[in-house]
């Protein structure tokens, strides 16, 4: 299991939802740390690490931006290499090696394993976060661009039983360019159909803070955009839950579905740049790995 959770972070706060909510996380990494070092009591003998790979690619459907009522389509490529506790992928790319089948968001970009027991684990991780511009939909000319930046990620998971599990997050723009912070908390169940093929159902929630949320669902006074001024409060401004497919087709190829339906929330809800605020995607893939 490969999850999540939050670290420390001075972000602005202008809602008590968020508040409460990040304190509720960072409580969540105390009591997920205790159960961890409870579990680690007897240390085992390290396995050496190993390098493993999963190449592949993931052809998907879903909303031209979130709030949206246009779709698009995607064709790219998902692959992951890990040596040890260190993991370098793309989007989706660890789930083609079994990582984060459980709740918990994936980590794409560089990330690495801070600390595992057989059901808790804490990692970090940077990735590239591309932003948003005024192709994506014609109701975003005129706005300014969400710009891409590199966020950092705490997040962490704790295995319940077998088959629940639990996981919490938080990310932060580290360049400043008004990418802001996000928490996310989600639960997962894990339902093993056969040998060869895993169902995973999972819903989860979604905060960010007031810089966030001006940025993907704020409209500026005095824009060039005709649409009304709107500044969005922080707080939640997404839940969302879907079901994921994956199978070995023997040892090397497996394949991987998956849908997912999402609600906005909130003054992410009431913005102008709302359109839809419910959307559903869909994606199936295929790829080549090799894991020891």
């Amino acid at each position: 299991m490969c999850c999540s959770l939050p670290f420390r972070v001075n972000f602005p706060l202008r809602s008590g939802a968020l508040a409460l909510a990040s304190v509720w996380a960072l409580w969540s990494v105390c009591a997920l740390q205790g159960a961890w070092a409870e579990e680690s009591a007897a240390p085992d003998t390290p396995a050496p690490p190993t390098f493993n790979y999963a190449i592949g690619a993931i052809v998907g459907n879903g909303p031209d931006y979130a709030g949206g009522d246009g779709r698009k389509n995607s064709l790219r490529p998902a692959w992951a290499m890990e040596y040890g506790r260190f993991r370098l992928s793309t989007s989706r790319g660890s789930a083609f090696m079994g990582h984060g089948l459980a709740a918990g968001t994936r980590e794409s970009g560089a990330s690495a394993t801070l600390a595992q027991s057989d059901r808790f684990s804490l990692s970090a991780a940077l990735r590239i976060d591309k932003g948003r511009d005024g192709s994506d939909a014609p109701i975003l000319v005129g706005l300014p661009s969400v710009r891409s930046t590199l966020r950092a990620r705490l997040s962490a998971g704790y295995a319940l039983t077998d088959h629940w599990s639990v996981g919490a997050g938080v990310s932060q723009d580290i360049l400043g360019r008004d990418g802001g912070a996000q928490l996310s908390t989600s639960v997962g169940y894990a339902w093993p159909l056969t040998d060869q093929t895993k169902v995973t159902i999972g819903a989860g929630a979604s905060f960010g803070d007031h810089t966030y949320l001006q940025g993907h669902f704020g409209v500026p006074a005095g824009g060039a955009s005709p649409l009304p001024a709107f500044d969005p409060r922080a707080g939640l401004y997404s839940v969302d839950g879907g079901v994921e497919v994956m199978s070995a087709i023997n040892r090397h190829w497996v394949v991987l579905g998956a849908a997912r339906v999402s609600q906005l929330k909130g003054d992410a809800r009431r913005s102008p740049l709302t359109v839809e605020p419910v959307g559903y995607s869909v994606s199936v893939g295929l790829a080549y790995r090799c894991c020891r």
